[in-house]
């Protein structure tokens, strides 16, 4: 937009034509930009800094070419975080006095207020091999977090939001903060999201659901939950993801197919799942005919997986629903030009959702899955070093992983069952609770309807009694 805007406005080199503030907040309306209060009191965001970035504007060493999906960041070496942490004005007044011991002049603190927020944090910074960390302690480990300068804060936020899915504000907090840190960063970043252009046009509400009844689990393949997510034909006429979610991890996997019969069912069940990640107590899934066909039932027989299902027209009886959401608006955020093969990103985008904190059980899926943290590709590019405890041998691995899961797992179970409590309380108040006697006069609401309905009544005709 600002290279058309250009092209019509410039008549001149230096020539530039005033524009009014009415057109101006005008286009701001045409291109969905959302002005935020920056972090400085009284000072509001520009235009500029509430667009997109054009391409042309990153530098060269910053720009990567997109690989499917997974995402690319370049790698920095120590000489170049040395180099950019004392070209930020902030950090080089720290390190300064770090080095020397020499207090920062009270004119740097009244030019720079991030520097006064920075040097709070004093006590937790220090210099390893010529590079500002912060000490952040997350239960019983600490983490270091790279104090990150100004100009790589917008690739890295880029890096984990923008290429992890379009997560929400939280999420992507939780993912720079295990790693990075700056004054106002969980601002900064909220700022980003609230503005970022794919999360506005696309990412909706949530509808209001009905008085909830949690499903409980306690260890992972308890509950193995499994749907069919449709969408509008890529370019090689793929159009049915099969998506399946461990209840209790909320570990998820999602396989594009060619089709919704029960012999690809069963045979993506046994080739994705099963033989990867071991056999489920329990298969939970709506009451499609693909789900509920003979050849499901006897390999469940076979393998003695107890089977489920939800009851009829109530789709969300069926956790992986929520999922669904989540991976339909991820897949929503892509560019227009990848969303026609979006068949290619549906693996790197849920192996994404994977590795972000879950807001039930307060762990990633894959660390409840695996017992491990999961490396992504910002850590590799940054050089930041394993998390975790270091074992000497194999058995001093496994005890240590047998604790970490335990402890893991309870405390998993705990979140789950605050979220579960939490969320049916609030949800139960937005409901009017209502109960049927017998010789009530009812109307049963229309569910079977196909195709567009907006002009259909919303119950039926026939009016019945309740006996």
């Amino acid at each position: 937009m600002i290279n058309k805007f250009t092209s019509e406005r410039v008549i001149t080199p230096g020539e530039l034509e005033e524009l009014d503030p009415d057109v101006i907040s005008a286009i701001c309306h045409r291109c969905l930009v959302t002005s935020q209060p920056s972090s400085v009191a009284g000072s509001p965001i520009t235009l500029v800094e509430s667009l997109s970035l054009s391409a042309k504007a990153v530098p060269d060493c910053y720009a990567s070419e997109d690989l499917h999906g997974l995402p690319v960041v370049p790698s920095l070496s120590h000489l170049d975080l040395k180099e950019e942490q004392r070209a930020d004005p902030v950090i080089r007044e720290v390190i300064h006095q770090m080095e020397t011991g020499e207090k920062v002049p009270p004119t740097a603190r009244q030019e720079l207020p991030d520097l006064v927020l920075l040097l709070r944090e004093l006590n937790r910074l220090e210099l390893q091999e010529d590079i500002l960390y912060r000490r952040r302690q997350d239960g019983e480990q600490v983490l270091f977090q790279l104090v990150l300068p100004e100009e790589l804060r917008s690739v890295v936020v880029a890096s984990l939001h923008n290429d992890m899915g379009h997560m929400g504000i939280e999420r992507t907090v939780d993912l720079v903060r295990s790693r990075f840190f700056w004054p106002r960063m969980a601002a900064d970043i909220e700022t980003k999201i609230k503005t970022c252009s794919r999360c506005v046009r696309r990412k909706t509400l949530p509808e209001r659901s009905a008085p909830l009844v949690n499903i409980k689990t306690t260890r992972p393949l308890e509950l193995l939950c499994m749907d069919y997510l449709s969408l509008e034909p890529d370019q090689s006429n793929t159009k049915d993801i099969l998506v399946f979610t461990d209840h209790f991890t909320k570990f998820a996997i999602a396989i594009p197919t060619a089709n919704q019969k029960a012999k690809t069912v069963a045979k993506c069940l046994w080739e994705n799942f099963i033989v990867c990640y071991g056999i489920p107590e329990r298969l939970h899934t709506d009451q499609g005919p693909d789900f509920e066909s003979k050849l499901i039932k006897e390999l469940c027989q076979l393998a003695g997986i107890v089977k489920t299902r939800t009851t009829p027209y109530h789709p969300r009886g069926n956790p992986v629903e929520r999922f669904n959401r989540t991976l339909l608006n991820m897949l929503g955020t892509l560019e227009h030009k990848q969303k026609a093969r979006w068949k290619d990103y549906v693996k790197p985008l849920v192996h994404a959702y994977n590795c972000t904190r879950n807001d039930v059980t307060g762990f990633t899926p894959y660390e409840l899955m695996f017992g491990r943290s999961p490396r992504l590709p910002v850590d590799l590019a940054f050089g930041l070093p394993v998390r975790g405890h270091q074992s000497t041998s194999h058995s001093q691995y496994v005890e240590n992983l047998r604790s970490r899961i335990e402890e893991s797992f309870q405390i998993a179970s705990k979140n789950a069952v605050k979220s579960g409590e939490r969320n049916k309380t609030r949800f139960d108040q937005r409901v009017t609770p209502s109960s049927l006697e017998e010789g009530d006069r009812v109307l049963v609401r229309n569910v079977r309807l196909r195709g567009k309905h907006k002009l259909e009544d919303k119950w039926e005709q026939d009016v019945y009694v309740v006996v």
